[in-house]
Order: structure tokens, then sequence, then C-alpha cells
């Protein structure tokens, strides 16, 4: 069974807007669609690597993912830190 036919049968049909795959052209279609028509295997992909975030340990996400490099695995699930913020982290984990 393929992701959208369960992402049909779990009722997720509200009307989004999205790209769609034309099967002969090959090229995406702008439109409004079914939400469970726009799914794909990448979207779980993603959602698993957000979901896990801060959960599971980053170096361990990216291997699961095939991440390489930490920037692009934040870019990927859109935790954009910059130095800033890791310099806070680091800030706090010496200050307790």
């Amino acid at each position: 069974m393929h992701i959208k036919q369960i992402c049909k049968i779990a009722g997720i049909t509200k009307r989004v807007a999205g790209y769609k795959m034309h099967a002969n052209t090959r090229r995406k279609l702008k439109g409004v669609f079914k939400k469970y028509e726009l799914i794909t295997a990448h979207d779980l992909r993603r959602s698993f690597a957000t979901n896990y975030y801060s959960k599971v340990e980053t170096p361990i996400l990216m291997r699961i993912t095939g991440h390489k490099k930490e920037s692009t695995f934040l870019e990927y699930i859109g935790e954009n830190f910059n130095q800033d913020h890791y310099a806070d982290l680091f800030i706090q984990q010496i200050s307790s």
C-alpha cells in the first residue's frame, strides 16, 4: 500500500494549495488538491527528522537521514540556528 492510499484512508482529505507531478509530462502542476494527493515519502523523512530533533542526538538523526553536514541538516528541518544561538547554549552550559 502506498503512503497516498494510507493518508486517504486516514481521512487526510482537506484541500490545500500545492504542486503535483503530472504523470505524462513529468512536470509539476500548481493547484489545489486533496492533501493526501500531495504526500510523499520525502514528507515522512522530513517529519521524522523534525519530530525527533532535540529528542535524539543530531549525529544519529543525520546518519538516518543521510545528511553529512549539520548545517545542511538543520536547514532541512527548518532549524537555522546562527552562531549566537550556539554561544548562548554554551554560556548556559557553563553557568549551570
